[in-house]
Protein backbone atom coordinates (compact mmCIF):
# COMPACT_ATOMS: atom_id res chain seq x y z
CA UNK A 1 0.00 0.00 0.00
CA UNK A 2 1.06 3.41 -1.06
CA UNK A 3 0.84 6.49 1.65
CA UNK A 4 -1.97 8.61 1.02
CA UNK A 5 -0.26 11.53 2.17
CA UNK A 6 3.10 13.34 2.33
CA UNK A 7 5.91 10.76 1.94
CA UNK A 8 9.12 8.80 0.86
CA UNK A 9 9.14 5.70 -0.32
CA UNK A 10 12.65 3.96 -0.72
CA UNK A 11 13.12 1.00 -2.72
CA UNK A 12 15.67 -0.96 -4.40
CA UNK A 13 16.35 0.49 -8.12
CA UNK A 14 16.21 -3.35 -9.36
CA UNK A 15 13.31 -4.24 -7.79
CA UNK A 16 11.35 -1.76 -9.67
CA UNK A 17 13.32 -1.97 -12.80
CA UNK A 18 12.29 -5.89 -12.75
CA UNK A 19 9.30 -5.45 -11.96
CA UNK A 20 5.92 -5.46 -14.75
CA UNK A 21 5.02 -2.18 -16.61
CA UNK A 22 1.71 -2.02 -14.77
CA UNK A 23 3.68 -1.94 -10.98
CA UNK A 24 5.96 0.73 -12.63
CA UNK A 25 2.74 2.69 -13.76
CA UNK A 26 1.24 2.11 -10.19
CA UNK A 27 4.64 3.82 -8.53
CA UNK A 28 5.42 6.44 -10.96
CA UNK A 29 1.76 7.61 -10.85
CA UNK A 30 2.11 7.88 -7.19
CA UNK A 31 4.62 10.51 -7.82
CA UNK A 32 2.58 12.28 -9.33
CA UNK A 33 0.94 14.10 -6.73
CA UNK A 34 2.89 16.72 -5.05
CA UNK A 35 4.52 16.07 -1.54
CA UNK A 36 4.93 12.27 -2.56
CA UNK A 37 8.58 10.77 -3.58
CA UNK A 38 9.98 7.48 -4.65
CA UNK A 39 13.89 7.11 -4.48
CA UNK A 40 15.82 4.35 -6.00
CA UNK A 41 18.83 3.41 -4.23
CA UNK A 42 21.21 0.81 -5.40
CA UNK A 43 21.44 -2.50 -6.30
CA UNK A 44 20.60 -1.70 -10.61
CA UNK A 45 19.44 -4.57 -12.84
CA UNK A 46 21.43 -4.53 -16.34
CA UNK A 47 19.73 -2.56 -19.47
CA UNK A 48 17.28 0.05 -19.89
CA UNK A 49 14.44 1.12 -17.91
CA UNK A 50 11.81 2.54 -19.87
CA UNK A 51 9.44 4.14 -17.36
CA UNK A 52 9.23 7.53 -16.31
CA UNK A 53 11.58 8.17 -19.26
CA UNK A 54 14.07 5.76 -20.50
CA UNK A 55 16.88 5.51 -18.16
CA UNK A 56 20.02 2.88 -16.89
CA UNK A 57 23.10 2.83 -14.91
CA UNK A 58 26.04 1.30 -15.91
CA UNK A 59 29.40 0.54 -13.91
CA UNK A 60 31.96 2.92 -13.15
CA UNK A 61 35.82 1.42 -13.94
CA UNK A 62 37.16 3.10 -10.80
CA UNK A 63 35.64 4.85 -8.03
CA UNK A 64 34.22 8.83 -8.59
CA UNK A 65 36.08 12.03 -7.40
CA UNK A 66 34.82 15.41 -6.39
CA UNK A 67 31.55 14.64 -4.54
CA UNK A 68 29.96 16.62 -2.02
CA UNK A 69 28.49 16.09 1.50
CA UNK A 70 27.07 12.65 1.94
CA UNK A 71 29.02 11.45 -2.13
CA UNK A 72 32.14 12.02 -0.21
CA UNK A 73 31.47 9.74 2.53
CA UNK A 74 30.06 6.73 -0.06
CA UNK A 75 31.89 7.95 -2.95
CA UNK A 76 34.50 4.82 -2.65
CA UNK A 77 30.96 2.24 -2.44
CA UNK A 78 29.92 4.18 -5.64
CA UNK A 79 30.03 1.35 -8.32
CA UNK A 80 27.40 3.23 -11.01
CA UNK A 81 26.84 6.11 -12.79
CA UNK A 82 23.11 7.27 -14.51
CA UNK A 83 22.75 7.69 -18.39
CA UNK A 84 19.48 8.44 -20.12
CA UNK A 85 17.05 11.04 -20.21
CA UNK A 86 16.44 11.72 -16.39
CA UNK A 87 17.07 14.81 -14.99
CA UNK A 88 20.02 16.26 -13.20
CA UNK A 89 18.56 18.17 -10.34
CA UNK A 90 20.77 20.87 -8.58
CA UNK A 91 21.45 19.70 -5.08
CA UNK A 92 25.06 19.13 -3.54
CA UNK A 93 26.66 16.11 -5.31
CA UNK A 94 24.10 15.27 -8.27
CA UNK A 95 27.45 14.49 -10.01
CA UNK A 96 31.02 14.01 -9.85
CA UNK A 97 34.27 16.13 -11.10
CA UNK A 98 33.94 14.42 -14.51
CA UNK A 99 30.01 15.21 -14.91
CA UNK A 100 28.88 11.83 -14.78
CA UNK A 101 25.85 11.43 -12.93
CA UNK A 102 25.14 10.21 -9.64
CA UNK A 103 21.64 11.24 -9.27
CA UNK A 104 18.46 11.58 -11.57
CA UNK A 105 15.10 13.12 -10.99
CA UNK A 106 11.92 13.25 -13.04
CA UNK A 107 8.45 15.32 -12.50
CA UNK A 108 5.52 14.33 -14.20
CA UNK A 109 5.02 18.19 -14.26
CA UNK A 110 6.27 21.19 -12.45
CA UNK A 111 3.55 20.50 -9.21
CA UNK A 112 3.89 17.33 -9.12
CA UNK A 113 6.33 15.01 -6.91
CA UNK A 114 9.49 13.20 -7.28
CA UNK A 115 10.81 10.36 -8.93
CA UNK A 116 14.36 9.58 -8.00
CA UNK A 117 17.41 7.58 -8.56
CA UNK A 118 20.66 8.01 -6.82
CA UNK A 119 23.86 5.34 -7.09
CA UNK A 120 24.72 6.13 -3.70
CA UNK A 121 24.08 3.01 -1.67
CA UNK A 122 22.15 4.76 1.42
CA UNK A 123 22.12 1.68 2.88
CA UNK A 124 25.75 1.77 3.57
CA UNK A 125 26.82 1.70 7.20
CA UNK A 126 29.24 4.21 6.41
CA UNK A 127 26.14 6.58 6.39
CA UNK A 128 25.20 6.10 9.99
CA UNK A 129 28.29 7.84 10.83
CA UNK A 130 27.15 10.89 9.38
CA UNK A 131 23.35 11.26 9.89
CA UNK A 132 23.08 14.76 9.69
CA UNK A 133 24.69 14.53 5.51
CA UNK A 134 22.85 11.43 5.49
CA UNK A 135 19.59 14.16 6.60
CA UNK A 136 20.48 16.80 4.78
CA UNK A 137 20.66 14.57 1.07
CA UNK A 138 17.73 13.34 1.64
CA UNK A 139 15.70 17.00 2.60
CA UNK A 140 17.38 18.13 -0.38
CA UNK A 141 15.46 15.86 -2.84
CA UNK A 142 12.26 15.84 -0.71
CA UNK A 143 12.40 19.89 -1.49
CA UNK A 144 11.89 19.32 -4.80
CA UNK A 145 8.73 17.39 -4.45
CA UNK A 146 6.58 19.96 -3.55
CA UNK A 147 4.20 20.59 -0.64
CA UNK A 148 1.05 18.28 -0.65
CA UNK A 149 -1.85 20.49 -0.65
CA UNK A 150 -5.09 20.30 1.52
CA UNK A 151 -7.66 17.93 0.37
CA UNK A 152 -10.43 19.77 -1.37
CA UNK A 153 -13.21 19.81 -4.11
CA UNK A 154 -11.85 19.76 -7.58
CA UNK A 155 -14.48 19.93 -10.30
CA UNK A 156 -13.62 19.56 -13.96
CA UNK A 157 -15.09 20.16 -17.07
CA UNK A 158 -16.54 17.01 -19.03
CA UNK A 159 -14.27 15.43 -21.43
CA UNK A 160 -14.18 16.67 -24.80
CA UNK A 161 -14.57 14.01 -27.89
CA UNK A 162 -10.85 15.19 -28.44
CA UNK A 163 -9.73 13.45 -24.74
CA UNK A 164 -11.33 10.66 -25.34
CA UNK A 165 -9.60 10.22 -29.45
CA UNK A 166 -6.13 10.81 -27.59
CA UNK A 167 -6.92 8.45 -25.07
CA UNK A 168 -8.70 5.84 -27.09
CA UNK A 169 -5.09 6.41 -29.30
CA UNK A 170 -2.84 5.82 -26.11
CA UNK A 171 -4.61 2.82 -24.74
CA UNK A 172 -4.85 1.27 -28.45
CA UNK A 173 -0.88 0.14 -27.59
CA UNK A 174 1.84 0.72 -25.24
CA UNK A 175 4.07 3.67 -25.57
CA UNK A 176 7.49 4.04 -23.41
CA UNK A 177 7.17 7.77 -23.32
CA UNK A 178 5.54 10.79 -24.41
CA UNK A 179 7.73 11.96 -27.08
CA UNK A 180 7.17 8.51 -28.70
CA UNK A 181 3.48 9.03 -28.14
CA UNK A 182 3.51 12.40 -29.87
CA UNK A 183 5.79 10.78 -32.81
CA UNK A 184 3.21 7.99 -33.28
CA UNK A 185 0.54 10.37 -32.94
CA UNK A 186 1.61 12.69 -35.85
CA UNK A 187 2.44 9.94 -38.50
CA UNK A 188 -1.29 7.98 -37.36
CA UNK A 189 -3.73 6.91 -40.36
CA UNK A 190 -6.40 6.97 -38.03
CA UNK A 191 -6.18 10.15 -35.58
CA UNK A 192 -5.94 13.38 -37.27
CA UNK A 193 -4.24 15.51 -34.38
CA UNK A 194 -1.56 17.94 -35.15
CA UNK A 195 1.93 17.52 -32.79
CA UNK A 196 0.61 21.09 -30.60
CA UNK A 197 -2.99 19.49 -30.42
CA UNK A 198 -1.57 16.17 -28.90
CA UNK A 199 0.79 17.94 -26.87
CA UNK A 200 -1.95 19.95 -25.21
CA UNK A 201 -4.53 17.35 -24.66
CA UNK A 202 -2.04 14.79 -23.15
CA UNK A 203 -0.98 17.72 -20.67
CA UNK A 204 -4.15 18.19 -19.81
CA UNK A 205 -4.98 14.68 -19.06
CA UNK A 206 -1.95 14.52 -17.00
CA UNK A 207 -3.34 17.36 -15.38
CA UNK A 208 -6.80 15.64 -14.23
CA UNK A 209 -4.58 13.09 -13.37
CA UNK A 210 -5.83 10.61 -16.31
CA UNK A 211 -2.63 9.65 -18.13
CA UNK A 212 1.12 9.00 -15.92
CA UNK A 213 3.60 9.89 -18.50
CA UNK A 214 2.06 8.50 -21.84
CA UNK A 215 0.20 5.32 -19.89
CA UNK A 216 -4.13 5.94 -18.99
CA UNK A 217 -4.29 5.48 -15.43
CA UNK A 218 -6.92 2.77 -14.52
CA UNK A 219 -9.28 5.70 -14.00
CA UNK A 220 -8.98 6.67 -17.43
CA UNK A 221 -9.21 3.18 -18.83
CA UNK A 222 -12.52 2.28 -16.54
CA UNK A 223 -14.46 5.69 -18.09
CA UNK A 224 -13.20 4.83 -21.92
CA UNK A 225 -14.20 1.04 -21.78
CA UNK A 226 -17.49 2.07 -19.75
CA UNK A 227 -18.38 4.49 -22.94
CA UNK A 228 -19.24 4.32 -26.43
CA UNK A 229 -15.77 4.55 -27.15
CA UNK A 230 -14.88 1.08 -25.98
CA UNK A 231 -15.09 -0.98 -29.32
CA UNK A 232 -12.66 1.98 -31.02
CA UNK A 233 -10.12 0.87 -28.61
CA UNK A 234 -10.53 -3.02 -29.32
CA UNK A 235 -10.95 -2.77 -32.64
CA UNK A 236 -7.37 -1.05 -32.52
CA UNK A 237 -5.89 -3.57 -30.44
CA UNK A 238 -7.01 -6.17 -32.50
CA UNK A 239 -5.79 -4.30 -35.52
CA UNK A 240 -2.13 -4.31 -34.13
CA UNK A 241 -2.13 -7.61 -33.89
Amino acid sequence: MLPDGRGVLVAFADAFQEADASEQSRLVEWTRAPGHMLLLVPPFAPGMCELPVPWCAERLESAPRGGEGLGTVLASEVTHRLEGKLQTPSVPGATWSDLSVCVGTYRLHPAAGLFAVTCLPLWSLAALDVPDKLECWIESLVQLAGEEKPTGIVTHSPLSPDHYGLLVFLLSKPFSDEEQAIAALRSSSVFQYSSERGRDLLSELQLRGLVAGAVPTSEATGLVMQSPYASYVIGLREASL
